[in-house]
């Protein structure tokens, strides 16, 4: 099963010059790759649940106001139904669990990395609304799956985070080319290079390495040897974000892809997780 983006991107030829010119700039490291945050690079060295990492994250986030803001902001959404107005970060700790204010906070530092494409701005948006929903259903699954969980939302979130770097990069080269870059073409050179320059983010972020594999093989999981169930997970959760925008029969091949039987789910478990939708576009909203 191919994802409708991608079929439909896979019909337009990109122009030589086109090629030439970002196959250059990938190939002589001239592509301008983003700094990974430094809270999300600072939250993912942390060890994963204990007093000190708890201490530790709340004296993180004192030191970001901005996005310590935005976390409150979200602890405090119809999502997570506080009985009480959460107002401090302790109180969001201890509503939220260390697991989620984590996922809360790379997420909402990544953001701005994702929508700030001058001139791309409306499909930087959508690629953000995919990333997040993937990173949820990634999640859904591998909890249902038992696999790992915080990962699993990572490897989603990440996936094709190298396509706004390919926006800022198509957005440059314009000025280069005799002939506009019209929305098939972007698209087209999006899903052609993404998973490229995925590798190269993912070396230079020093990623774990279940999530570099998520962002280089999630169209290719067979291609995945070191951790294959990790790229399963993102593979499926990136095509049943697709599947949730298209028409009902795209659900209806998502219900019997074969990857739900090689990651030992069944079709009670494919309802219960399309069942989630509903949450998981309030997370979407919440994240912002």
């Amino acid at each position: 099963m191919v994802s409708t983006s991608a079929a439909n991107a896979a019909q337009v030829e990109l122009p030589t010059s086109l090629c030439e010119r970002l196959e250059t700039r990938i190939a002589s490291g001239g592509l301008e790759l983003p700094l990974l945050p430094q809270v999300a690079s600072q939250v993912l060295a942390m060890s994963t649940a204990d007093d000190a990492s708890a201490r530790r994250l709340a004296e993180l986030l004192h030191r970001d106001q901005a996005i310590a803001a935005h976390v409150l902001r979200v602890a405090n959404s119809p999502l997570y139904k506080p009985r009480v107005p959460i107002v401090s970060l302790q109180q969001a700790i201890s509503r939220l669990g260390l697991a989620t204010l984590r996922e809360i906070i790379i997420t909402v530092s990544i953001q701005s990395r994702i929508l700030n494409v001058p001139g791309y701005a409306t499909e930087a948006r959508a690629l953000w609304q995919h990333a997040v929903h993937t990173a949820a259903y990634a999640r859904a699954i591998a909890r249902r799956c038992r696999r790992s969980v915080e990962g699993a939302f990572l490897g989603g979130l990440l996936h094709d985070v190298s396509k706004p770097v390919l926006l800022l990069a198509l957005a440059d080269l314009q000025a280069q080319l005799e002939e506009p870059l019209t929305p098939p073409v972007v698209a087209t050179a999006l899903e052609v290079y993404h998973t490229q320059v995925g590798a190269l983010l993912a070396s230079a972020w020093k990623l774990p390495p279940e999530v570099c594999e998520s962002m280089v093989y999630h169209h290719d999981y067979s291609a995945a040897s070191a951790h294959p169930e990790a790229v399963l997970i993102t593979c499926l959760a990136d095509r049943v974000t697709y599947a949730l925008t298209q028409p009902e029969v795209a659900l209806e091949h998502l219900r019997h892809d074969p990857l739900w039987t090689q990651l030992n789910l069944y079709p009670d478990d494919v309802e219960t997780l399309l069942g989630e939708h509903q949450a998981i576009v309030q997370f979407a909203v919440a994240i912002g």
